[in-house]
Order: structure tokens, then sequence, then C-alpha cells
């Protein structure tokens, strides 16, 4: 997959790259809205939310005819370097990075990357690679809400035979056996078990941290956390076959005697992990992204789920307006303007309390008293107008940018 990948990059000539897999599908406006934002911003990495189509010949039960579609309007400029952080501390998936598999990467990195390491994919996992080496790169990339592909999964996927099957498969094997016959083999650091969800990220990292930023020292795999991590994917229900993957887990670790340690006598045992699904608890709306039953609608492939998920996302021939604000979002701005406050009246409490201990401190606790005061009142007002603008999700735009035009204006005099 990896030399493959590889292959078919050497052979691009565009000026802005992506991969599109034979099973998936790019949305009929994605090429028109990807040339104007790249036009508009210059950016070098465009990663966007792509929604997912599993085809009725996935091969796996309970996974077949499953549509689930974005539904945001937002476009914001993401930090590589701080994003990479997070994924690695389990806090973003590595697909909030721009892999190549659902983004559009300029030439310039491409070439960076080859002038570096002499070639794009290191390892055995080429998108989740690119993930991390175009996401150091960019410096920063543009995040787009809007679904610009379907990612098909069907019976030829590699990522449905190692991470969805508990039993070997043609797909499997051929995975492992052609990987080895090019020389792309898995990190010694990393368990070589591909079932393992966590694997793929924590390979993908340290292959791209070897190669690029050897010593940028903010961007760490720490083993330990990634050791329990995979503790807790192991799907096997049989305790010998439980053990024999704990094994291997162990065998990864032992470089280092402390690890050593702490997994022979602390590491934690959890009770087995469900394999990898698409599939959401029910079907619906969750507020960002609707899922249906395929078959329900008479979708037999990836082209008639594009079609399907394009009439939906409502996208015309009109360029595509990011100023609608999602729901989702209006929430964690709520939330994060109501964590500001607390915390400021928090300090309020404390001046004074420390103000009435040391009477000789009045006069300068109260300054910080009135300070701290005004600002709560600032942020119980960017506070109200965070939950003005949450309740305003479905309200028309044309109303959406008269109300916040005038929450932008300052109050006239009386």
């Amino acid at each position: 997959m990896s030399a493959n990948w590889e292959r078919g990059l050497n052979e691009a000539q565009g000026e802005y790259v992506t991969v599109l897999g034979d099973d998936d599908g790019l949305m009929p406006y994605a090429l028109r809205e990807l040339d104007r934002l790249a036009s508009r911003t210059g950016a070098k990495a465009i990663r966007w939310q792509r929604g997912i189509y599993t085809w009725p010949t996935i091969g796996v039960e309970g996974e077949a005819n499953l549509l689930i579609v974005p539904f945001f309007r937002a476009v914001t400029e993401i930090d590589g370097r701080a994003q990479i952080g997070k994924v690695m501390r389990f806090e973003a998936g590595t697909d909030s990075l721009p892999m190549i598999y659902s983004s559009a990467i300029h030439r310039d990195l491409i070439e960076q990357h080859r002038a570096a390491v002499g070639r794009v994919f290191l390892n055995i996992y080429p998108d989740i690679y690119s993930a991390f080496g175009f996401g150091y790169l960019a410096g920063t990339y543009l995040s787009v809400s809007v679904p610009m592909n379907l990612a098909g999964l069907s019976h030829a996927s590699n990522g449905v035979a190692t991470l969805m099957n508990e039993k070997k498969t043609a797909v499997a094997s051929d995975f492992s056996t052609l990987n080895e016959a090019f020389g792309y083999v898995h990190h010694p650091r990393v368990p070589d078990k591909m079932i393992l969800g966590p694997v793929h990220i924590a390979d993908s990292f340290l292959h791209a941290k070897e190669a690029l930023f050897p010593h940028d020292d903010a961007l760490v795999f720490d083993r330990k956390l990634f050791t329990e991590r995979c503790l807790g994917a192991i799907p096997d229900t049989d305790p010998e076959d439980r053990e024999r993957v704990r094994q291997v887990i162990r065998a990864s670790i032992a470089d280092s005697p402390e690890l050593l340690e702490w997994f022979d006598h602390e590491a934690p045992s959890f009770p087995p992990a469900p394999l990898h699904t698409f599939r959401p608890p029910r079907f619906g709306f969750d507020g960002s992204t609707l899922s249906l039953d395929a078959a329900a609608f008479d979708i037999q492939n990836v082209s008639d789920a594009v079609r399907f998920a394009a009439s939906l996302v409502g996208v015309g021939t009109d360029e595509v307006s990011f100023d609608v604000p999602a729901l989702i979002e209006m929430r964690a701005l709520v939330w994060s303007e109501q964590e500001k406050l607390a915390r400021a009246e928090r300090e309020v409490v404390q001046v004074r309390r420390e103000a009435t201990r040391d009477a000789a401190n009045v006069v300068e606790a109260n300054a910080q008293v009135q300070a701290l005061q005004e600002e709560c009142t600032q942020l119980a007002h960017q506070l109200n107008e965070a939950r003005h603008a949450a309740s305003l999700r479905y309200v028309p735009r044309r109303v959406l940018r008269k109300v916040f035009g005038l929450l932008r204006k300052p109050p006239t005099a009386a």
C-alpha cells in the first residue's frame, strides 16, 4: 500500500494532491471549493471532515450499508504541532490532522518531505503517517468541516482487514507479506499487533519524529500511556489469547527496565475491548453528523452514496457559505466562557480573603477586586453572547448577520 501510494504521488502532476481509494467517492463540489479555498488563503494543506460509507460487501457483521454525513459549516486554522501533541495525548484523532487521504496537500510540502527523507511514506500506514508528516511540515493548516469525500469501506479495504476482523483474511495476509517484501516494517517500540488501534498512531508518530523532528522536545511519545492504551484495546476473550497479546505488548518495552517493572507489577488488566466499529448506537442526527441505513434508500455503491450525501449537504452550484454557526461549536464556546467566568469569580473571592487577613494591603486588594469584578462583568457579557449565538443555530443567515452586527456595535450614548 505504501509503495503503491509512493508511486502514485511520484506520477501526480497537480499543484495540490489528494489520495482517493477505489472504493471512495469525491463529492461533486469538492474540487471547486478546494480550489477557492486554496486560491484565497494560500494554505499549503487543507484538511476536511470526511463522510463514511460502508459497502454492502464489507464482510463484517453489522457494518454494511452505513452512511455518515457531517453537517458543519466551518473553516478554522490549526497549529500542526499543537494538534500532533493532542493526538499523542489521545485527546484528538489522527483524522484531525492533514492526512493526504482526506486533505489537499501542496506540492511544496511533498517536495519538502522528499528533500528531508527521500520519500513520503515511511511505514506501513501511509494515510496515518502522512497526517503526522504533513501536520508538522505545514506549520498551520486549514480544517474544513464540510465533507469533500466519502471514505468507502469494503471487503478489499486494508483498514477493514486489519482493524475490524479478528481472523486473518487474504487481504490482511497480502498486506503483511507485501509490506515486508518492500521493506516496510513496524517500529520496534510498537507491538507487532495491528488489531490494536493505538499501534497505528504510535508507529506513524515515531517514524515521523525520527525522520522530521527528532529534536523537538515538545512532541514526545509517552510510552506508559501508550502501553496502557494497548492493554485496553485487546479484543480477545480467551484468557490464553489475551495473555499472548499482553506478552507481545510487553516485548515492545523490553528496552526499559522501569517500564517492565511497572508492567509486571502494576499494569492494569482491562475487560476485552470491542473491535473497531463505525456504526453509531442509533441512527439519526446527533447535532453534528447524520447516520443512516443506506440500504433503506436503495444505495448500492459509493456513487449512489455520493449523490445522496451531496443532496443532503445541499451544496449546489453556489459557493459554500462557512459562516453558519455550528451548535456543538457554540456549546464549546459557552462552556469556555463559563470556565473563564468561574475562574475570575474564584480569584475575586481569594483576593477578598487575603485582604481581610492583611489590612495593610486593603487598598491594593480593593484595586485587584475592582479589576477582577470588571473582568467578571465582561466575561458574563461574553457568556450571554455565546448563549445567544448558540440559540441561533437554525436561524437564516441574513438574520444572523444582522444580529451579530448589532452585538458588535458599541452602545450609543443616552
